[in-house]
């Protein structure tokens, strides 16, 4: 029976009391719910409402002179529901008159201020009862039953049903409220569901159960209570409590006839509270007040928490005593007496042994009761062994911070104290005038405000208020944290220094009050030391690291780099640094130099040494670090390592080298070239040299024969032209590499410029037999602004080449078009092909290099200094213009010039080019007709004056010969 079916025995026994034995109007109407619903024994002996009970009441005790004395020989009660209980009593009312026995059927429900009887019903069985009065006088039966069958059809979920007592209980009778309530339409249905069967309305897993029961129960009396599932008609199962009781049927068969009510929501509910009562954390039992402390009952938490499981305690004999720690069990009895005095509940502390050994701690709660005159605790308790250990290790570091306390007041502190953060209070203070921010006495509150203010930083100080503040520490200290340190400039009274505070919390075992514990320390010096050593490293160092070659244990000093090694232990943190950032490569010579004894072997021999490897950073960027390793002390075994990063200083290195490289390698090419060139030149000059001095000898020898002298005159010519050109390229090239050649932008006669270049061209091609071809885009601007020689120079340049190259029967040719336009400038494109010998795609690349030919044999073939193209990429170049070739060996080359040239905003017309026009430039020079031209020679040498002046009198023209010399200008000769 649990606690809430006791408590419904205690109302409807204390009901009974107060108005058949006390008599008390009041205190038996306080037991009754204010919708109360009576009925009495006698005909119409009802009450409905709390105030009719009471004047029923009233009335009735008002008849009888005498009081009863109230027997309960039989008192069962059940929940219904978690707020509706069921009391069914026979009870025995006597005084020195009579004994009437009579049968109470309670409803009682649960409100806020506890049980209260909702209906009652009296019922006296096989007695009569005279009409209007309250007892035994005239019982009218059926009337009885017809009453008792409505109040439980009204007050209960579920009916009435009947089997005859025979195997499997075969049907006898069913209400019409339990076919409701099992979900049947009538009678039939019902009885063709369980084949006529009684045993079949239950669950199969409780048949026998119940038949057990109820074969048990009639065999010593006439009713029996039973809980089963029954079946509904959908096919589910509600849980029931049926109480039925023997009787005779009308065919004289023994039957019984049995009430039912669904208690699913009540067994539900058990369940769930058991399952929450195995589950509650710690341990929830009942035991006897004895000696041992015997056990009754407890959940699994118990059986968790002590390690047995509920067979090998019940060996131990179910007694808790036998796991109560021996030292523990006389204060346990002693003290359970001494709160027993006090009241009936307890709390008490003790140890446990556990199965395994285990001694743990548990905190007790349990409230003393009667039952059956035996003395039994309800008890909890939660397992506190943790909380113990925590409380034993706050008061060592108590007592601890107590000693260190006591030790720093004479050591070189620059200030401490011990705040109660309890009590917020400054409980003692230790410093100089010039340090001090408080005096004892002060509040907590003012020293941190104080202490706070003292910052030179007012950042750090509204960090530090915020960080101290008392509620704050008390939830830090809540959630294990109880230290603070904070560095920072202080200002004093005569100045400024450096602080290191430290606040220590704990907790004082005797009182509970939170104490903070607070020690200063002037760490001027070593803030200065350190700032510089900050200084040295970010100048030089990478990182700075002191090592214990006793311990192993690593320190670092110093860093400037995200790349440090995490671990303190020395051989640890270098394998934690290698795997992450030494590049693989380089890791076991890392390992070797950073390997301890081989440290001290090489100081040893060697002194201080370096090493160099190659890291990878977090983002993947390769860097040079340079370690060196030397001795801080070598009595105490403390080394030091420094690391540098090196990686551009490396970088400048590399490159230097490589530009020191290319640059001694392009001299040497330079120099190859130029001692090949100076080889070539000198072959080339003295060749033309030594043909004009041979043929000038020939020449004097043979002045008899015109003939001779004639061939000899034509080959010095020849001999001279070649010597002037190559001289010409040598000068030009000089004054590129110098950076002396410049432009002469002028009007650039477009016409002009194709036909000087054609006339000097078209000759060489007709000497040779190659066609030569002048093509001109008609788009072509009549006059431009540019270099006109420096043009004409590249162009002459390229097409002499071309013929050069091409044989007997090739054909060179000449395209000039404008393929840009722009207000200010265009761009003019000239491209010149031939179908010569070609060039060899290995050579292309260097073709535009100075005294560069794609075969020694070239000169010697086809003459030539090697720097014509040099010279023409140069001159396009600076015309802010493009030179491009393609050729294919043994089919031609191609060269395509483009040039900027400024457009003349008056010059609207273009070239205005025509077939005859081509043709005129297409002409052999040789053909040139000067008639009726006048011509105006100037020239700063007399013998070329004389030359000159020789050969134009060969062409038909109007001259006049004259040399005139002025000073500081060119010599003229006009004709």
């Amino acid at each position: 029976m649990g606690d809430q079916e006791r408590n419904c025995e205690k109302i409807v026994r204390a009901f009974c009391n107060a108005w058949f034995e006390t008599r008390d109007v009041g205190k038996t109407s306080g037991f009754l719910c204010a919708d109360i619903d009576f009925i009495g024994t006698g005909e119409q002996e009802t009450a409905r409402g709390l105030d009719a009970m009471r004047a029923y009441i009233i009335t009735d005790i008002q008849e009888l002179d005498e009081s009863f004395s109230v027997a309960f020989p039989v008192m069962k009660c059940r929940l219904l529901q978690a707020d509706l209980g069921s009391v069914f009593t026979e009870m025995i009312l006597q005084n020195s008159q009579y004994a009437w026995h009579l049968r109470g059927f309670f409803i009682l429900r649960r409100q806020s201020e506890g049980w209260r009887i909702l209906s009652l019903h009296f019922a006296e069985p096989g007695r009569s009862q005279q009409q209007g009065e309250h007892y035994p006088q005239t019982l009218v039966v059926e009337r009885l039953r017809r009453q008792r069958e409505e109040l439980l059809n009204d007050t209960l979920p579920g009916g009435m049903m009947g089997g005859y007592i025979a195997e499997d209980f075969p049907f006898y009778f069913i209400n019409d409220q339990m076919l409701a309530y099992l979900g049947y339409q009538d009678e039939a249905e019902f009885i063709a569901d369980i084949q006529g069967k009684i045993i079949n309305c239950m669950h199969p897993d409780d048949r026998r159960r119940v038949d057990a029961e109820v074969s048990f129960q009639l065999e010593t009396g006439d009713e029996y209570t039973v809980e089963y599932r029954m079946k509904k008609q959908d096919g589910s199962y509600i849980w029931v409590h049926d109480l039925g009781r023997r009787l005779q049927a009308e065919d004289g068969r023994p039957a019984i006839s049995s009430v039912c009510y669904d208690i699913t929501a009540q067994i539900q509910a058990q369940e769930e509270v058991l399952r929450l009562y195995n589950n509650i954390p710690g341990a929830v039992f009942r035991c006897r007040y004895d000696e041992k402390l015997s056990l009754v009952s407890a959940n699994d938490g118990l059986f968790d928490f002590i390690g047995y499981t509920r067979a090998e305690f019940a060996e131990l004999g179910n007694q808790l005593a036998a796991i109560i720690e021996p030292e523990d069990l006389p204060d346990v009895v002693r003290r359970l007496r001494e709160q027993l005095r006090q009241a009936k509940t307890i709390h008490i502390e003790n140890r446990l042994r556990c199965k395994d050994g285990s001694v743990k701690w548990a905190s007790v709660k349990a409230q003393l009761f009667m039952e059956n005159d035996e003395s039994f605790f309800d008890c909890v308790f939660i397992d506190i062994t943790e909380e113990k250990q925590l409380r034993r290790r706050e008061k060592e570091l108590y007592e601890r911070e107590l000693r260190y306390f006591v030790e720093a007041a004479s050591g070189n502190q620059s200030g401490q104290g011990r705040l109660n953060v309890t009590q917020n209070l400054l409980e003692s203070y230790l410093t100089t005038a010039n340090f001090a921010v408080a005096q004892v006495g002060d509040s907590y509150d003012q020293v941190i405000a104080q202490f706070a203010h003292s910052s030179m930083d007012p950042d750090t100080g509204l960090r530090i208020e915020k960080q101290m503040q008392r509620e704050q520490v008390r939830a830090d200290y809540a959630v294990g944290k109880s230290e603070y340190h904070f560095e920072f400039l202080r200002s004093t009274r005569e100045g400024a220094f450096w602080s290191h505070t430290t606040f220590h919390s704990c907790l004082n075992p005797e009182t509970g009050e939170l104490i903070l514990f607070f020690y200063t320390l002037d760490i001027t010096e070593q803030k200065l030391q350190e700032q510089l050593l900050d200084q040295i490293v970010s100048l030089n160092y990478d990182i700075i690291a002191e090592i214990d070659a006793h311990s192993g244990q690593l320190r670092i000093h110093a860093s400037n780099d995200p790349m440090v090694p995490a671990e303190d232990q020395f051989s640890l943190a270098i394998e934690q640094f290698a795997s992450r950032y030494v590049k693989p490569e380089f890791i076991a010579e890392y390992r070797r130099q950073l390997d301890l004894d081989r440290m001290k072997r090489t100081l040893a021999e060697q002194g201080p040494y370096t090493f160099s490897v190659e890291m990878q950073d977090d983002q993947g960027q390769t860097r040079v670090k340079v370690y060196k390793v030397f001795y801080l002390d070598r009595q105490l075994e403390r080394l030091c390592v420094t690391r540098s990063d090196v990686t551009e200083v490396v970088r400048q290195e590399q490159t230097q080298k490589a530009e020191l490289a290319a640059a001694l390698n392009a001299a040497q090419q330079a120099n190859a070239a130029k001692t090949d060139f100076l080889s070539r030149m000198s072959h080339e000059i003295r060749t033309p040299m030594n043909a004009i001095l041979g043929m000038s000898a020939i020449a004097a020898q043979s002045l008899n024969d015109p003939g001779r002298t004639g061939e000899c005159i034509e080959k010095i010519q020849l001999s001279s032209r070649f010597l002037l050109g190559l001289i010409n390229d040598i000068l030009d090239m000089s004054r590129i590499e110098s950076g002396k050649l410049l432009l002469n932008n002028g009007p650039l006669l477009t016409r002009r410029l194709i036909e000087g270049v054609s006339t000097l061209c078209a000759g060489q091609a007709a000497a040779k037999g190659v066609r030569y071809r002048c093509v001109v885009d008609p788009s072509l601007q009549a006059e431009y602004t540019g270099d006109s020689m420096k043009l004409q120079q590249v162009l002459v340049n390229i097409l002499s080449n071309a013929v050069k190259f091409t044989d007997s029967g090739g054909e060179v040719v000449l395209r000039a078009s404008q393929v840009q336009a722009k207000k200010e400038n265009a761009v003019v494109r000239f491209v010149i092909r031939d179908t010569g010998v070609g060039i060899s795609p290995e050579f292309l690349p260097h073709l535009f290099e100075p005294f560069s030919q794609e075969s020694t044999g070239t000169t010697a073939a086809y003459g030539g200094s090697g720097l014509g193209l040099a010279i023409s990429k140069s001159v396009v170049d600076l015309m802010d213009g493009r030179i491009s070739v393609r050729s294919e060996k043994g089919k031609g080359t191609e060269f395509i010039i483009e040039v900027k040239l400024g457009v003349v905003s008056s010059a609207a017309e273009v070239c205005g080019w025509n077939s005859a026009d081509a043709a005129s430039v297409n002409q052999n020079p040789r053909d040139l007709d000067f008639t009726g031209r006048r011509i105006l020679l100037a020239e700063d040498n007399a013998i070329n004056t004389e030359v000159a002046v020789l050969l134009l009198p060969r062409k038909p023209a109007n001259r006049r010969c004259g040399v005139t010399r002025p000073p500081a200008r060119i010599p003229t000769t006009p004709f």
